[in-house]
């Protein structure tokens, strides 16, 4: 009997979604609305939109998510603390690790037999190394990086994955590059920089990176989860998902939304060795500046992959084009602005 097969006689209909009103949670939330599941949210804030159920709680708080998690059949968990210069290095532990580990905790405790978990790329990310159609196979880092981010969704991603076992079935689901309306963070500090005037592009511009659309990624959790049971073939494993091929330069990517907008076009370039030269230096003397050796390495080193192995074992395809996914973006920054 198949996994397909099989996974028709468990099934799904009460929903957790934890940072469900959050860019790919929300998608993830109105998926599940729309195929006639009962959905309920776990957030910090509330959800964009009055669709359901919200429980206004924190990740870190046992109460908060047991009782976001009571009676549900699947919990998505989205939620995680975003790299960003601004956020102490602990809570990169108290939410990504501690928080994951809770949640798997309240899954056992309850008898919930599924959990869909969102990782990152960023967990094979060695920061000096090129990925180039980059699949499963990818190991972790031989050492752990040193910035937190990377570092604790690592961690968090073992931890959740070695959960998996015959009364709970988890999986991890690795987006690349991900936009999409309400993106507050790789959309939205590209706009931001350029409506500074800035009219630099770090690289030579031959470096890719892979994009994926957040209504796309949000299908995948959904793929995921209708194969994701105890002893199927998704249990236990992670899967990169992007958008269609090939990758593209992260400038050129960004280019027609700044067009549309209005904004200044990068053109003058800074060649990969000086731009990387230059963030260790503003690391020093402006440690929380968006400018880093992160933020250079992503921009000037390939970074793509492929999602075979996802639509092999779980039949995860993008459904939203990616003339539509910017034309839905690009409605909802003009709309914010």
């Amino acid at each position: 009997m198949t996994d397909v097969q099989d996974h028709k006689t468990v099934g799904f209909e009460r929903c957790t979604v934890i940072g469900g009103s959050g860019m790919l949670g929300f998608e993830i939330v109105r998926q599940l609305l729309s195929a006639g599941k009962q959905v309920r949210i776990l957030d910090l804030e509330p959800a964009p939109e009055p669709v359901c159920e919200v429980r206004l709680g924190d990740i870190r708080c046992r109460d908060d998510v047991v009782a976001a998690c009571a009676g549900a059949d699947i919990v998505f968990q989205t939620a995680a603390a975003v790299w960003d210069t601004a956020t102490p290095a602990a809570t990169y532990d108290q939410v990504n690790v501690a928080g994951n580990r809770l949640v798997v905790e309240v899954c056992r405790e309850l008898g919930i037999q599924r959990l869909v978990y969102t990782s990152t790329i960023d967990v094979v990310v060695d920061g000096r190394r090129p990925i180039v159609d980059g699949d499963e196979t990818l190991p972790y880092p031989p050492r752990l990086p040193r910035d937190p981010y990377s570092r604790s969704k690592i961690e968090a991603e073992r931890l959740v994955l070695a959960a998996n076992g015959a009364a709970l079935a988890t999986c991890a689901l690795r987006p690349v590059g991900m936009y999409g309306p309400r993106d507050r963070y790789h959309l939205g500090n590209i706009l931001a920089i350029a409506r500074r005037g800035n009219r630099i592009r770090l690289g030579s511009g031959k470096a890719r990176f892979s994009h994926a659309y957040s209504e796309n990624v949000a299908h995948a959790h959904l793929c995921a989860a209708s194969h994701l049971f105890p002893g199927s073939k998704v249990a236990g494993r992670a899967y990169f998902i992007g958008d269609y091929y090939p990758g593209r330069n992260f400038f050129d990517f960004m280019e027609p939304y700044l067009e549309a907008l209005d904004l200044p076009i990068p053109r003058r370039k800074i060649p990969y060795p000086i731009a990387y030269g230059l963030a260790c230096v503003a690391e020093l003397i402006a440690p929380r500046s968006n400018f880093n050796r992160f933020a250079v390495v992503q921009t000037c080193v390939d970074h793509t992959y492929r999602h075979d192995q996802a639509e092999h074992d779980f039949g995860y395809r993008p459904i939203v084009s990616p003339e539509e996914a910017f034309r839905r973006t690009l409605a909802d920054v003009t709309a914010q602005n």
